[in-house]
């Protein structure tokens, strides 16, 4: 099987978002999907599933940014994590973004300057209804470990998140074990568990149509939001 692997960029002031701005994001992702541009020699395709997504899926990806950079802002508030100096920042984000990319299995999305999305391939993690880490997830989740412990930097949020397959309640529940399994992991290879904060949104913000199986394995899904402060 073929991985490919993705950075996607998309422009949004998402550190000043309210929720009800996160409306009108989503109205511009949607817009702008067919404009994403990337950095070669990482990408091998356009990402054509949200190319086509309609204007509820993108308001899931909004949803999901805001809820992961408001945790990331309570971890960079309250943890002893060293500010980029300046302007660096977004050099220091590029070179996390690029050797995140390189990792099989990821799409790697440049939120703003300063945060930084990384998807995985909705197999990769978990198989169905389950919340352990199988061995293929721990090589992807490895290397993203060592990436995260080189760049001390960022807050790190582990994001789940289920089909609507099931109770909600089950839902919940089980897209906060998921990213629970990935947080103790990257522990296990070294992250500062002060840096980390692992939540779960069960079905509440899709990505897409849960009325297909391909629609609801994408919304099966682990996301890490990265996000640095500068002095």
């Amino acid at each position: 099987m073929t991985t490919e692997t993705t950075i996607r960029r998309r422009r949004s002031p998402a550190s000043r978002f309210s929720t009800a701005l996160a409306l009108g994001l989503a109205g511009t992702l949607f817009a702008s999907c067919a404009a994403w541009q990337a950095r070669d020699p990482y990408e091998t395709r356009r990402d054509k599933t949200v190319k086509g997504a309609g204007i509820g899926a993108a308001a899931g990806a909004a949803g999901a940014i805001l809820k992961g950079e408001r945790e990331a802002d309570e971890i960079l508030a309250g943890a002893a994590i060293g500010a980029v100096v300046g302007g660096g920042i977004g050099a220091y984000m590029d070179h996390q973004e690029e050797k995140l990319a390189r990792i099989p299995g990821t799409t790697v999305e440049r939120v703003s300057d300063d945060v930084i999305l990384v998807h995985f391939d909705s197999d990769v993690l978990f198989a169905v209804d389950s919340a352990s880490l199988g061995g293929g997830a721990q090589g992807t989740l490895g290397e993203v470990a060592q990436v995260l412990h080189d760049y001390p930097k960022t807050a790190v949020v582990v994001h789940g998140h289920t089909d609507s397959t099931g109770p909600e309640e089950h839902n919940q529940a089980l897209s906060e074990r998921r990213a629970r399994s990935v947080e103790s992991f990257l522990i296990s290879r070294g992250v500062t568990s002060g840096r980390l904060s692992a939540v779960g949104s069960g079905e509440s913000l899709p990505v897409a149509s849960n009325d297909t199986e391909s629609g609801r394995q994408q919304n099966r899904r682990v996301e890490i939001l990265l996000k640095a402060k500068a002095t």
